[in-house]
């Protein structure tokens, strides 16, 4: 009886953990992006360079959303 609520209630916490976690990681990829095209639209040059190197941050967080909406709708499928 206590392991099958154990395991309900770790399961529960996961998912929970896990919406989290992808919300938070779509609310830094938006900020990102914004943050990208404000500095490259600047005409400083240390500034342009700054936005040239948020890419480094935006291209895993741009495959882990891709990867929330895949598995979104594939839950709603």
């Amino acid at each position: 009886m206590i392991s099958t609520v154990t395991t309900t209630v770790m399961t529960v916490a996961t998912l929970a953990f896990g919406a989290t976690l992808g919300s938070l990681a779509t609310v830094l990829l938006i900020l990102l992006l914004a943050s990208k095209e404000v500095l490259t639209g600047d005409t400083r040059v240390p500034l342009r360079l700054l936005g040239r190197a948020l890419d480094i941050g935006i291209l895993p967080l741009l495959i882990s959303f891709s990867l929330i909406v895949v598995f979104k709708v594939l839950q709603v499928i």
